[in-house]
């Protein structure tokens, strides 16, 4: 499973940073990218947290940052995501948590490691989205692109 998820987890950087370089590259006449590109980053520390059980401040689910702030939060969450899943030994593990209402959850870590990587490729795509209303082209940002690089 580390092999997988580590490739797993290198696509979701290198598809991070192609959204990453459009989104500096490109004046935006709405907030709606950036909102959303910083959700990925706070979604992303805000599961490694509760997968490790670190303590600390973690940003809130649909907090927005600067174009910068959120560039490096998604990189270096994504970092400390690609740097668990190649150490990590147990991913059948179960770990107690609570969501952003407080609501408690048991979940094995694999489901959870799926979970943040899909929730990344989801909202590109809606970012995408966006970028197209504004005549912005995405970049080709699916798997196979990544498999071909």
């Amino acid at each position: 499973m580390n092999a997988y998820f580590t490739r797993l987890y290198e696509y979701n950087a290198w598809a991070n940073d192609l959204f990453s370089q459009v989104l500096l590259t490109n004046k935006l006449s709405s907030h709606k990218a950036l909102d959303l590109f910083s959700h990925i980053g706070n979604a992303q520390i805000i599961w490694f947290h509760r997968v490790t059980q670190l303590e600390g401040k973690v940003p809130k689910v649909f907090e927005t940052f600067e174009l910068i702030e959120a560039i490096d939060l998604v990189r270096i969450s994504g970092e400390l995501w690609l740097d668990l899943v190649k150490s990590k030994a147990d991913f059948e593990e179960e770990i107690e948590y609570q969501n952003s209402k407080g609501d408690s959850f048991q979940s094995n870590i694999s489901d959870i490691i799926i979970h943040v990587a899909n929730h990344g490729t989801h909202h590109r795509g809606q970012i995408a989205t966006l970028l197209r209303q504004e005549n912005i082209a995405p970049p080709a940002s699916d798997f196979i692109f990544f498999s071909r690089a």
